[in-house]
């Protein structure tokens, strides 16, 4: 997402640096009495010289700052360390995302800046500062530090659409306290039916919910004969839901074998799956002739709900057999699928997405041209503050036209 920003002067730094719209900065010499609102482990100490500052001396060593009023996006901090070979680091720990850790410093003892920048998206609001490692050579320390960030911009509330016709929309939704949406971003949603002929299908609707104690093999008699193609161990009914197949169970990792692959020009498998809830959110499809090698086809990450993976089967050998969930461990492994699916010149949904350029807006209004006919659409609209900072999307809106009052085209002969 773009952020308009505009510079603060400071220098207490270094090194000159852009600051975003809100900013605070830290001196550490007064940390150690909490004035600043942080807090620290008691290994953290301050120095004796006239240059007061805090540093570490052993690993676990931290400080934590307080949560700010701000999203924050950068933080520069003026270190320094006793020893450039030192295998310890500061590592930065945001409250949310990915943590950062300090690089070695350029000359012993002496002075310097690392920067640290952090995704908007997280939306950090804390961080913690502590000494990670090994060895016992190298103190950090710690003289300063400059904060930066974006205000929290509420997304606006309230989107509404009416006034629908043909090739026009008016949306109207409610600001947040001081801002403005001034863009109306509408997504078309032209969605094609996916296309291609099913040679084999695996839906298990004749399957009722059962549990652990319900072995998949109970289920064959009354399964079309196609079904005799799956085997493996530890297959069951899925608790609590008709029409799916579990593979494994808590602490027995399964195994779904498909036998007798007939290969085919333009073949593809598609499955739709997830994971149990909180178990191991990966499964693993491969193919074996016989070998005893198995090659690997792909390695899906399950998600707590249902999606539908489209996998090419163009190196599968015929006759091979395909094996589902070949690897993983052994607890906590457990996959649900609702159907398996061989499909030759399969063609997924297209989605068309474009930019609706006619818009006039009038502060928590739109009206929105140059739509197509019978078409289904997807709004949503963003706001922005003074400074033009902006907020995260509202919560989108569908909306359909139809065929009313369209203009009118004469032909001339």
């Amino acid at each position: 997402m773009k952020m308009k920003v505009r510079s603060v002067a400071f220098g207490m730094l270094l090194a000159p640096a852009i600051l975003f719209a809100d900013s605070i900065s830290v001196t550490f010499d007064a940390a150690l009495t909490n004035t600043t609102e942080w807090t620290y482990s008691d290994d953290v100490k301050i120095s004796a010289d006239s240059d007061k500052h805090i540093f570490f001396n052993t690993l676990k060593s931290f400080i934590q700052s307080p949560e700010y009023p701000f999203i924050i996006t950068s933080i520069e901090i003026t270190l320094s360390c006793s020893n450039t070979n030192a295998t310890r680091r500061l590592q930065i720990k945001p409250s949310t995302g990915t943590s950062l850790q300090t690089e070695n410093v350029t000359s012993k003892e002496k002075k310097e800046v690392q920067s640290f920048l952090f995704d908007r998206a997280d939306c950090v609001r804390s961080f913690n500062i502590s000494l990670e490692g090994s060895g016992q050579t190298g103190n950090w320390h710690i003289y300063s530090a400059v904060i930066s960030g974006v205000p929290i911009i509420e997304a606006p509330t309230n989107l509404q659409a009416d006034e629908i016709n043909g090739t026009r929309c008016r949306l109207s939704w409610t600001n947040p306290s001081n801002a403005v949406s001034n863009r109306v971003e509408v997504l078309s949603v032209k969605l094609a039916e996916p296309t291609g002929t099913i040679v084999e299908e695996f839906g298990f609707d004749e399957i009722s919910a059962g549990g652990n104690a319900v072995n998949f093999a109970r289920f064959r008699d009354s399964l079309p004969p196609h079904y005799e193609k799956l085997s493996g161990t530890n297959l069951y009914a899925a608790a609590n839901s008709t029409g799916l197949l579990q593979i494994s169970t808590g602490k027995n990792r399964g195994e779904l074998v498909y036998s007798g692959y007939e290969s085919s020009t333009d073949l593809t498998l598609k499955l739709t799956l997830k994971r149990y809830s909180g178990d191991a959110n990966t499964m693993t499809i491969g193919w074996t002739d016989g070998g005893a090698t198995t090659n690997s086809l792909e390695t899906i990450c399950l998600e707590d709900d249902f999606t539908t993976e489209v996998i090419d089967l163009s190196s599968v050998a015929d006759g091979a057999t395909i094996i589902f969930n070949n690897s993983g461990k052994d607890d906590n492994h457990r996959v649900i699928i609702d159907e398996i699916a061989f499909v030759r010149d399969y063609s997924p949904a297209s989605v068309s997405t474009n930019l609706v350029k006619t818009v006039l807006t009038t502060g928590n209004a739109a009206t929105i041209r140059g739509l197509s006919p019978n078409s289904s659409y997807i709004a949503s609209v963003t706001a922005f503050d003074a400074d033009g900072n902006e907020s995260e999307p509202s919560e989108p809106i569908s909306f359909m036209t139809d065929n009313s009052n369209l203009p009118l085209v004469i032909k001339l002969q």
